[in-house]
């Protein structure tokens, strides 16, 4: 059994370690690392504009404490075959610049670094996030769109087996909706989301790649007389999210009326919720640490800013029961113990 002494120096470095990484990665040393031969840690400040005794410090005490980092006798570092395996994990190429990113804690540390620093002012009463500070969406966005493309076979699958002509996506942080359009030209797609900023962003960035069929509308989920009267009814349709969470903040009732008016405005529709159960207490021992984990962060931040809910699987099914929906079916979309939750409408 761990001693508490241990279990206090392990938890302080975790915490250092974290924000240590979030950095390097920000000022490129890993993309540095990834890409070329073993530098000093002068050299490394040199390639990017560091200053040299912060980057030789951060990085020996990445390399006391952690299995990333390899250094030889002349104090070159390099990816230790480890670190190039966590690298690899957490890389993609952004599908609009083609430019290589890496995922570093940018949403657990970059993200939500306002909040962990204002915790104290939370607890006290003496800060509210969304009036006295707020997340940096900078570092979320490109974490969501990572965890949006593990959906893409579950919504594939849903596309096609519920034979449908029209999509609408609610949130527009993803680029599901722009890869339907590249997958299915001929259907009528709709993407919704209420930040007019975040609309241009996508339509211009649509409109770059010559996407022509998917029709751009402004307005909150909620304002459902709003936005169904414009959908194209004659074509049975999905309506997805990957933030349906996010909208029961105000409550579940509002969501079950949603489903109930969508039911008469879109008959024989579908909607369907990528989102991830909350796990019985009791399932600890039996659930991978990593799922666990996961899990409770995702908890843990939507709760306690007050920006979503988190339900389990038996409260997802009941909204659509609370609802009037035909029926409601889930299945595993095979990533962090994640499901689609589709309510007929």
């Amino acid at each position: 059994m761990e001693s508490p002494e241990s279990w206090f120096h392990r938890r302080a470095t975790f915490y250092v370690e974290a924000q240590i990484l979030f950095h390097l990665n920000q000022v490129g040393v890993w993309e540095l690392l990834k890409s070329g031969g073993p530098r000093t840690a002068r050299q490394i400040a040199d390639s990017l504009h560091l200053d040299a005794g912060a980057a030789d410090a951060l990085l020996d005490y990445i390399f006391e404490v952690d299995d990333l980092l390899e250094r030889d006798q002349e104090g070159k570092y390099s990816l230790s075959e480890f670190g190039r395996k966590v690298i690899e994990r957490f890389s993609d190429m952004k599908a609009d610049t083609g430019r290589q990113s890496i995922n570093m804690f940018d949403v657990r540390v970059g993200a939500y670094g306002p909040v962990w620093q204002n915790l104290g002012r939370m607890l006290s009463g003496d800060g509210r996030y969304g009036r006295d500070f707020h997340r940096e969406g900078r570092y979320a966005e490109n974490g969501v769109f990572k965890l949006a493309m593990r959906f893409w076979g579950s919504l594939i699958e849903h596309v096609e087996d519920l034979d449908t002509g029209s999509v609408v996506e609610v949130g527009l942080t993803t680029g599901l909706v722009e890869r339907l359009a590249e997958t299915y030209p001929g259907h009528r797609l709709y993407g919704l989301d209420k930040s007019e900023q975040v609309i241009e962003r996508n339509a211009a960035g649509a409109s770059a790649r010559g996407l022509t069929n998917i029709r751009w509308m402004r307005s909150d989920f909620f304002d459902v007389d709003r936005w169904a009267d414009a959908i194209d009814v004659k074509r049975r349709g999905l309506v997805f999210s990957v933030h349906f969470h996010e909208l029961m903040a105000g409550g579940e009732s509002q969501f079950v009326e949603a489903l109930r008016r969508l039911r008469s405005l879109l008959p024989n529709w579908v909607v369907l919720a990528f989102e991830q159960p909350r796990l019985p207490h009791g399932d600890r021992a039996s659930v991978p640490e990593t799922l666990w984990l996961y899990s409770q962060s995702n908890i843990l931040i939507h709760h306690l800013i007050g920006n979503g809910r988190i339900l389990s699987r038996e409260a997802w099914i009941d909204l659509g029961a609370q609802a009037g929906c035909r029926k409601v079916t889930d299945r595993a979309c095979d990533y962090l113990g994640y499901r689609a939750f589709a309510f007929h409408l």
